[in-house]
């Protein structure tokens, strides 16, 4: 199964209920990770939600690791047991330790990014006992992202193309290959305010954002998949958006046609911390805890999803 970039894929299941080619409007591409080039540095535009606050909390603290680690419980498959350690440098992640477990195996794995000399990502490698296993392979047009290439070196039958074209604030990307597509369309603040997936020209799920203050408010799904997500955040600054600005547009364009990415904006793009969901089954407090200077040091959840699936996450920021 294929990884989007270095951001879990399983964060994207936790909530589950043709263009002109021409180049991007300049209010997509607004901002820019910290420029440190090569490969331990920079960083593409990252659509509007980068920035931050030198990549911590409220006094300009900088995050050294961050784990994100999930426990779940599926039927038939019992326990997933899923720890990521992302190794951040210069503000920027580089890489991520990935230990899995299912059905009683376990391995692990490690994702790189590897980065050109002004700082965008060309290429994401995940490897397995030493190999290569896949490689995804993004190349751009400026600063635009003009295709996306994934091969799965042990299965082709999972390998895809994406082909993106721009007309002003809104991005068709075409997968030729399965006669499929999706539109993204951005506001004035550079925000990922709805993304429509199509199967031919069927429309099969749209999925429409709202923002308050920076931070991703509510996610309105409707198609194959229904149901209202509020994200609800606290007062801080949340760390994540500095160190992962640069996987911003990447994450969105290379989700699946029926991913929703409202949850991934909201932990890893918003300007505070989430603390909060409410949704049509059921409101989620997240327990957070902080360190002196109000950087956000512990958050952890249990969801029900119903149907006997739950998941628990934890994840912990150093400094």
């Amino acid at each position: 199964m294929k990884k989007i970039l270095l951001i879990p894929s399983v964060i994207l299941a936790f909530f589950c209920f043709s263009c002109d080619t021409e180049p991007l409007d300049s209010n997509i591409v607004i901002e820019t990770a910290s420029n440190n080039g090569g490969n331990t540095g920079g960083g593409n535009t990252g659509g509007g939600n980068g920035g931050g606050n030198n990549g911590g909390g409220n006094n300009g603290t900088a995050l050294s690791t961050y784990s994100y680690d999930t426990n779940s419980n599926v039927p038939i498959f019992g326990a997933i047991i899923t720890n990521t350690d992302f190794v951040v440098n210069n503000s920027i992640v580089v890489s991520a330790n990935i230990q899995a477990t299912a059905l009683g195996v376990t391995s692990n794995s490690v994702s790189t990014l590897t980065r050109d000399g002004n700082g965008k990502i060309v290429q994401v490698e995940g490897m397995n006992s030493g190999s290569v296993t896949s490689r995804t392979t993004i190349t751009y047009t400026g600063d635009n992202i003009t295709q996306i290439a994934y091969e799965d070196l042990g299965d082709s039958t999972e390998n895809y193309t994406y082909t993106f074209a721009y007309s002003g604030t809104t991005v068709t990307r075409t997968n030729a290959a399965a006669n499929q597509s999706a539109v993204f369309t951005f506001n004035s603040n550079s925000q990922l305010i709805s993304k429509e997936s199509f199967d031919g020209t069927t429309s099969t799920q749209l999925e429409v954002l709202t923002y308050v203050n920076g931070n991703c408010t509510n996610s309105t799904v409707t198609g194959a998949n229904t149901g209202n997500n509020t994200f609800v955040y606290d007062s801080f600054t949340n760390p994540l958006k500095t160190v992962f600005n640069d996987q911003f547009l990447l994450t969105m364009f290379d989700s699946e046609n029926d991913d929703e990415v409202g949850s991934a904006i909201a932990i890893f793009h918003a300007t505070n911390n989430w603390i909060r969901i409410e949704t049509n089954d059921g409101n989620v407090d997240l327990t957070v805890t902080y360190n002196a200077n109000n950087d956000i040091t512990s958050r952890n959840g249990n969801f029900d999803l119903g149907d006997g699936v739950s998941i628990t996450q934890s994840e912990v920021f150093q400094y």
